[in-house]
């Protein structure tokens, strides 16, 4: 039972006289509407007396909910999403909770809704980061992923005003996934669409076989259009994928055309800045420079301190 029909049955219960109100006004409509649809005779005046009487049955249930412990709108329709009102369609386009939906069956088909489940906010430990100095930066790496941590949950709080794009590099293992993994379900949580590729998933996989094999199918083509038009994408582990002249076109045509849409975009990476120099074009680096926020997670591998603490 939803939320809504629990209330109804609540109010019911406590004011049997509702109930024969909400029935008289669906018998009363429902028996205009049949004379309608068999052509009986249904006059301009029998439709009006029926919206008179039904208003005023309304009016009658309203004072009902006043003068009880319920609030007057205590029976309104409780709605998932209140900019379709559950439709899944505002202005005849797909609303963002319907994107966001088959967004979802996605994320379930690789188990990335399993892992938003672990790694989020409530479950990121700045434990794992030494807060002795490394002799190489200027912050210890507790230091560091603490303003890290604290400036990218200042971002999905002012998702809303300002969506920054944001670069997030450094070894294997200090967590650049698991940080990217709390931002999709923060976000997701607050009702922005998000979608999550690595960056094999991206170019080897989605872009290739759209652009380059012709495969549009129709999941191919929902994922393609994603990664324009979600409020949020993730691309994972750059550099991971075959670089060649595609991905730089590709690569440079989302984050532009992304910009030019005040969309967000998240890029994780091992390499270094000068690695990323080396293997993408300037104009790429130049617009990552000039539009992301630029973080570098460094610290032990996390991932090792785990496993060492299992033995």
């Amino acid at each position: 039972m939803n939320e809504t029909d629990r209330r109804r049955s609540e109010v019911y219960a406590a004011i049997p006289r509702i109930r024969e109100i909400d029935e008289e006004i669906a018998s009363s409509s429902l028996s205009l509407a049949r004379k309608r649809i068999l052509s009986k005779s249904s006059s301009d005046s029998d439709k009006d007396d029926v919206h008179r009487h039904n208003k005023e049955l309304l009016a009658e249930k309203k004072v009902l909910l006043k003068n009880s412990a319920f609030a007057e709108d205590y029976l309104d329709p409780i709605y998932e999403c209140k900019l379709c009102r559950d439709t899944g369609y505002v202005d005849n386009h797909p609303c963002s909770c319907m994107r966001q939906k088959i967004i979802n069956e996605q994320y379930e088909q690789s188990t990335i809704g399993k892992i938003l489940s672990k790694e989020n906010f409530d479950t990121f430990s700045l434990g794992y980061y030494s807060n002795e100095g490394d002799g190489i930066h200027s912050n210890t790496p507790y230091e560091n992923a603490a303003n890290i941590l604290k400036k990218c949950k200042s971002i999905v709080d002012n998702f809303d005003t300002r969506k920054n794009g944001i670069l997030i590099y450094g070894n294997t293992g200090t967590g650049k996934t698991f940080l990217s993994n709390c931002m999709a379900k923060a976000l997701l949580d607050k009702g922005y669409t998000v979608l999550y590729l690595s960056s094999i998933e991206l170019f080897d996989n989605t872009l290739s076989e759209v652009i380059i094999n012709n495969n549009r199918s129709s999941e191919n083509r929902d994922r393609y259009n994603y990664i324009f038009n979600c409020d949020f994408l993730i691309i994972d582990d750059l550099g991971t994928e075959c670089t060649n002249s595609f991905v730089q076109s590709q690569l440079f045509e989302i984050i532009k055309n992304r910009y030019n849409k005040g969309l967000s975009t998240m890029i994780s990476t091992n390499l270094t800045i000068r690695q990323m120099q080396e293997r993408y074009t300037d104009r790429i680096l130049s617009r990552i420079v000039d539009s992301f926020s630029v973080f570098n997670l460094y610290g032990d591998d996390i991932r090792h301190i785990k496993r060492k603490k299992l033995v």
